[in-house]
Formats: structure tokens, sequence, C-alpha cells
């Protein structure tokens, strides 16, 4: 309403002015012409109710685009939300995280600061869906992703990797900060319960991590696979555990190393 009454006296404001120029333009060119000539009004009238018209319409035209331009905008940002997250658990997806990662890596070089990387799986995950069925190992799932959700920060990009995998990025981070971090996630992950109806089971998750600053990573993929390096070490420990990427973690992997989810 407010917006309309501003509209409308602007309008009027214009109206009045152009019912004006048009008299002292003739009276200017022409002094022997009265000021108040009918005439004279009458064509000034006419001109400022035209150039009113012209003006409403390019202004409706003007607010229509900015209506329309703002809703792209919206729709935009929405589609590219949805996109880049997964559909279970909310978090980010793979393709995201692999952006966020070189975004990440890369801010942190040119700033001189340190960016963390953290790889989690679940343990024995093949067993949960063997025992409980696939609905149940996706709301186990779904809990995960809310225990590392709680103990993240705002600026930490979390993302479900993929199948029974996260991984978390925790920019402005040592190895120290991010495997206190770490360790909240993993205690908090042991001690919550998943249950839906008469089914209830607690279900761990392995840590590995790896830091630009204590690992030198030499490209943003090179900290990503410290840190699953680091994840299979824990794996290999007795899982449950939170193990930062060392040289133990540089051989490669063993056939079938995986098996040891």
């Amino acid at each position: 309403m407010r917006q309309q009454m501003i509209r409308l006296l602007i309008y009027l404001s214009i109206v009045l002015l152009m019912a004006n120029i048009s008299p002292l333009i003739d009276s200017f060119l022409h002094p022997d012409i009265p000021y108040f000539d009918p005439e004279h009004l009458l064509v000034g009238g006419i001109t400022a109710g035209i150039t009113a018209l012209i003006l409403s319409l390019l202004i409706s035209h003007a607010n229509r685009m900015t209506s329309v331009a703002h809703e792209l905008s919206h729709l935009n940002k929405a589609l590219r939300e949805q996109t880049s997250r997964d559909s279970l658990t909310g978090l980010y997806n793979h393709r995201y995280f692999q952006e966020m990662l070189r975004h990440e890596f890369l801010l942190a070089k040119r700033h001189q600061t340190e960016l963390s990387c953290m790889m989690l799986d679940l343990d024995l995950f093949k067993d949960v869906n063997d025992t409980c069925g696939h609905p149940f190992g996706d709301l186990v799932l779904k809990g995960t992703a809310e225990q590392i959700l709680h103990e993240a920060r705002t600026t930490d990009t979390v993302a479900r990797y993929g199948g029974e995998e996260f991984a978390v990025l925790l920019p402005n981070t040592d190895l120290e900060g991010a495997t206190s971090i770490a360790e909240r996630i993993r205690i908090r992950a042991q001690e919550y319960i998943h249950q839906d109806k008469d089914v209830a089971m607690r279900v761990t998750i392995s840590i590995g991590l790896a830091s630009t600053r204590a690992h030198c990573p030499q490209r943003p993929e090179e900290l990503l696979t410290f840190a699953d390096r680091a994840l299979y070490l824990a794996k290999k420990a007795g899982r449950n555990k939170v193990i930062p990427y060392s040289e133990l973690a540089a051989t490669p992997f063993p056939p079938n190393s995986f098996a040891l989810e």
C-alpha cells in the first residue's frame, strides 16, 4: 500500500510538471501568447497525460522484469541446492564435495592457512543391511549424518561421499583441532541408538584424518587420498577409531582392503 501511494504521488508530480512545461515553452517562444491560454493548457495536459501513461507502462514493465529476475534467481539457487544434496541424508553429495575440496585447498594455499580433511566410514554396515534390511540401513545412514552435523561447524563441508562413507572438510583447522572434532563425532556415533519399532542397535564409525600443514599434499586429491588411507588404518586397527595419516598409511592398499568394513 505504501509503495502504491508513493507511485501515485510520483505520477501526479510528473503530470503537474508536464502540464506546466508545455505552456512555459510556448510562452517563452511566443511572448505574445498568454500563459493561461486554454489551448496551451490543453496541449500541456494532453502531453502530461501521455507522458504519465508511458512512464507508468515502463515502470510496470520494469517491476515485472525485476520480479521475474528475482524469481529466476531464487529458482536457480533452489535447483543448485537440490542438485548438490544427497537425497537420503540431506548432506552435500560427492560432486559438490569435490568442488569444495578444490576450492578450499586453493584458498588455504593462497592465504597460508590450514585445511583438514576427514573420511568416515560406518563399521560393519553390510551386516546391518543383511540383518535388519536396507530400510533400516537407510535409517542408520540418516542418523549418522545427523550425529556428524551435530559436531561439525557451520564453516565445515559435510558430505555423503558414497555408500556408507562420509567426508568432512575443515577450513582453518590443524590436525589437533580436526582430531578433537573427529573424536567427538566417533563418541557421539557409538553412543547413539538407531531405532525403528522393535529394532534398535548402535553402529560405530572409523575415521581417517589428513591436514595440509601436517602432511603437505601437493594437490587437493592427495589430501583426500591421505585421509582415505588413514581411514583404512583405522579399520585395520580394530574399527571405531580416529587415526591421522602417517607413513604407515603411505603403502598401497592390499587387495580387497575394504573387506575390512
